[in-house]
């Protein structure tokens, strides 16, 4: 008799009842002040990281202000409370719903914090909606090292 495989989940739902957030990782926070003025604009890219216990879900967002450019890479790190094999689906909807509602805030905060520092015009990163940012899980997939 062969025990059996790890299950497998299709809802984002039932992949949050079985995730702990571990923590919040920054990669890299900066701001540089420019003489020239420049249209304002934000740029996120979002990347995925997992194996059989992690997921990390990790945004890195660039933007531009009329006095100055910020870069805040943040991450969002999972546990597993067990292995599990999980649909595409589901890790997608789960990145888009979790994932990246709970590193933008960090992020956010992180820019508006190098534009107090630089003394700058303090950019408005605008509310992040469900549906603003969709992914693709093996688009965003990185390596599972580190």
């Amino acid at each position: 008799m062969t025990a059996p495989g790890p299950s497998v989940i299709t809802e984002a739902k039932e992949l949050l009842a079985l995730t702990e957030l571990d923590g919040i990782r920054f990669y890299e926070v900066s701001g540089v002040r420019r003489d020239e003025a420049r249209d304002p604009g934000v740029d996120i890219e979002v990347r995925l990281r997992r194996d059989e216990r992690e997921i990390e879900i990790r945004c890195a967002a660039r933007v531009t202000a009329e006095d100055a450019d910020y870069r805040s890479d943040a991450s969002a790190v999972f546990t597993l409370n067990s292995p599990v094999e999980i649909s595409d689906a589901a890790l997608s909807e789960f990145v888009e719903r979790v994932g990246v509602m709970t590193v933008y805030p960090y992020l956010r905060e992180s820019i508006d914090q190098s534009a107090a520092k630089l003394g700058g015009a303090r950019p408005t990163m605008k509310l992040l909606r469900p549906g603003d940012i969709t992914v693709s899980v093996s688009a965003a997939e990185t390596p599972s090292t580190r």
